[in-house]
């Protein structure tokens, strides 16, 4: 089962309904597309199940990964199909859930590959200091990640914008770190709830 984070840049056919941004039942939208709750729901389970030891009775579970994880792919699933980019390839997908993840790190990518990294600015810098890993000690390739990384953010807080992009609070999800956990707050797009 895919894990969906891009720590090292990321890792629908989805039905989805027309709708406005006040309707009930609604997890998020692209655009106009409007994906409902139990669409979304039914990827947690799935996630649940894959994530789940059938020998462990299943106490006190925590799905919020598993929230997260399905909203995440299915939003950036379908602003890949609403940005009209090649639909990625599916084929070794186990089930719905890995296939709309596998679509969503296939967009990343193809996201990833588009933008022309930029040097960070002050504030970056400043951050990247406080978090114990300034910028002119990395090594080069690492500094050149940090400005894909730079690029990145700025191009999908655009995308969020122009193909307006909300997510419904109720999931917990209002930012998409493009760094693993230990670099809070930087690269971090702000996704806009409804």
């Amino acid at each position: 089962m895919r894990t969906f984070r891009i720590a090292a840049v990321a890792s629908v056919g989805l039905l989805a309904l027309a709708g406005c941004g006040t309707e009930q039942g609604a997890a998020l939208f692209v655009g106009d597309e409007r994906i409902s709750e139990s669409t979304v729901d039914g990827y947690v389970e799935l996630a649940e199940e894959a994530n789940t030891d059938p020998e462990i009775e299943a106490v006190n579970l925590d799905l919020a990964p598993n929230r997260e994880s399905a909203v995440l792919c299915v939003l950036f699933s379908e602003l890949g199909q609403a940005m009209d980019l090649p639909e990625p390839d599916t084929a070794a997908a186990v089930d719905d859930f890995d296939a709309e993840c596998t679509r969503a790190s296939g967009y990343l990518d193809a996201i990833s590959a588009d933008v022309e990294p930029r040097e960070l600015t002050e504030d970056e810098l400043a951050h990247m200091a406080d978090l114990g890993a300034p910028f002119e000690q990395l090594a080069p390739e690492d500094q050149a990640a940090m400005e894909a990384y730079a690029a990145l953010s700025d191009a999908l807080a655009g995308y969020f914008e122009e193909y307006d992009v909300r997510v419904n609070p109720r999931y917990g999800v209002d930012a998409f770190p493009l760094l693993a956990e230990g670099a809070e707050g930087l690269f971090e797009v702000e996704i806009p709830q409804r």
